[in-house]
């Protein structure tokens, strides 16, 4: 029964038990999906895809009890059919068909969107936000401790004939996990070698000068005989390493945290009581520790530009005045994380990582113009990365979301992706309104903390490919489905029996 408080459509005499029961264990898997996302994307997909299952099995029991079909709109059906139909067509006529089609099973994502708006009222809405920011908390405490206790062990010797030597690992360098298992001694590492087939290629998460690097290890007799033959001596752990919570990517991890914040700040915007001010001014500054804590220039640049414009926007003029000095300090703090995180020449853009970035961006912008109606299909650069004259041997994307998207799917796909942007910006600005005119602080300020995230998450778009990461993008539905049902409570409920639409 308090599953059924937070349905959007509480059970009537005229469902079936089996309607009942399918939608009160969807209201359940969308709870858990809020937990999840910020520390598993395995875990929270299994809620999500647990979730359309019930909501489907829920659904179409419903309407058989009923005798008609129940189907509603939402403010983003028509950019995202077309985005999707391009996206189908391009990977078609992709230069990787299979590579491609493989990888439109992506766009279901959307769905959380439907799977929100289709169940949840009000309380229920509030109650997921409420664990997207409990549970990141949580992550942002972990992250804190980690870096007090340290992570990984620092390399301080390594034999010339060691595989390690030959993988490019160096003294200074940092091991902390092997094959998806954190490690901090020789020890540890030959423990978990030892459970390797032989054969068997093992990834390791190493880090140099605090920027990944990539490793793998074949396991063999000499790993496997005991951590004396591995060829390196650890000298303690380290402190000098990026955030990541619970997970692997920090980048993913920045993106969350930079999401988080500024929804925090479109609550401290709204004005809502002196406590609950206070509250919301704590957990942002976690959430913005916990973004300076991975030591990513570009989530923390698109941070403060978003916290900047959402306040001019949005808040009072105290709250304007106090933007720019906070926003100068947050710069300061984020250029000594990240120089202490990783290297002097990052603060001058003059290192590795900016000089390979701009060579994908590079070599993404020459393709398009090739290719422009439907791109060269999802993924498949990275079949062809030397033929496409990408720089280097590590294959990734373009670290641009336009450009990847431009280059993948065609110049249409990006226009509509972008069309889909402002469908849903003109709708939180219109829940904003709604909200305001009735005197709802709460609703006013979830309203303000959607179109804050959505800014953030599209001004990193930029210089990330945080669209292509399904942890960053799992988050956004999640946030803007939760809060395009806020005003939900608003409306007048449907009499009992009646067929259940999800709000236009």
């Amino acid at each position: 029964h308090q599953l059924d408080r937070l349905s959007l459509r509480s059970p009537t005499a005229t469902d079936g038990r089996v309607s009942v029961l399918f939608h009160r264990l969807t209201i359940l898997a969308i709870v858990l999906f809020g937990l999840a996302v910020p520390h598993s994307v395995a875990a929270a997909q299994i809620c999500f895809l647990s979730g359309l299952l019930f909501f489907f099995i829920g659904w179409v029991g419903r309407d058989v009890a009923l005798r008609r079909l129940s189907l509603a709109g939402t403010p983003i059906e028509r950019p995202l059919f077309f985005f999707a139909l391009l996206t189908v067509l391009s990977s078609f006529l992709s230069l990787a068909p299979a590579t491609s089609l493989t990888k439109c099973k992506t766009l279901g994502l959307f769905l959380i969107f439907y799977l929100i708006s289709g169940n949840l009222a009000r309380r229920g809405a509030m109650l997921l936000l409420g664990c997207l920011l409990v549970s990141g908390l949580f992550g942002v405490g972990f992250s804190l401790m980690e870096k007090v206790y340290g992570r990984g062990m620092v390399i301080a010797y390594v034999a010339p004939e060691s595989q390690f030597a030959r993988s490019g690992l160096r003294p200074g360098d940092l091991i902390w996990m092997i094959g998806r298992q954190r490690v901090s001694s020789p020890e540890e590492i030959s423990e978990v070698l030892a459970k390797r087939r032989l054969g068997e290629v093992v990834d390791v998460e190493a880090l140099h000068a605090g920027d990944p690097v990539p490793v793998t290890l074949q396991v063999d007799e000499t790993l496997r005989s005991g951590p004396d033959a591995l060829g390196i001596r650890a000298d303690g752990r380290s402190r000098r390493f990026r955030a990541s919570g619970f997970g692997r990517q920090f980048i993913t991890w920045a993106e969350q945290m930079q999401m988080l914040a500024l929804f925090v700040l479109g609550l401290l915007l709204a004005g809502t009581g002196r406590q609950q001010r206070l509250l919301a001014g704590v957990v942002f500054l976690l959430f913005v520790t916990g973004l300076m804590l991975t030591a990513t220039r570009s989530v923390i640049a698109s941070f403060i530009v978003a916290s900047i414009l959402i306040t001019l926007k949005f808040g009072a003029r105290r709250m304007v005045a106090v933007a720019i000095p906070a926003a100068l300090l947050i710069a300061v703090v984020g250029t000594w994380s990240v120089i202490s995180a990783r290297r002097e020449t990052i603060a001058r853009f003059s290192d590795d990582s900016t000089i390979h970035r701009l060579g994908f961006m590079k070599a993404g912008l020459k393709l398009i113009p090739e290719h422009p109606l439907f791109g060269i299909g999802m993924d498949s650069h990275t079949r062809f990365w030397h033929e496409l004259k990408f720089p280097g041997n590590y294959v990734t994307h373009t670290h641009s979301t336009p450009i990847q998207i431009a280059m993948d799917r065609g110049i249409p796909a990006l226009g509509c992706l972008l069309w889909l942007v402002i469908a849903v910006w003109r709708r939180l600005r219109s829940l904003h309104g709604c909200a305001m005119s009735a005197g709802d602080r709460i609703g006013a300020g979830a309203a303000i903390g959607g179109i804050a995230a959505l800014t953030g998450f599209s001004l990193s778009a930029l210089t990330n490919y945080n669209f292509g990461d399904s942890e960053s993008l799992m988050m956004l539905i999640a946030i803007l489905g939760a809060v395009n049902q806020i005003e939900v409570a608003k409306q007048p409920e449907a009499p009992a029996g009646a067929a259940h639409a999800a709000p236009a």
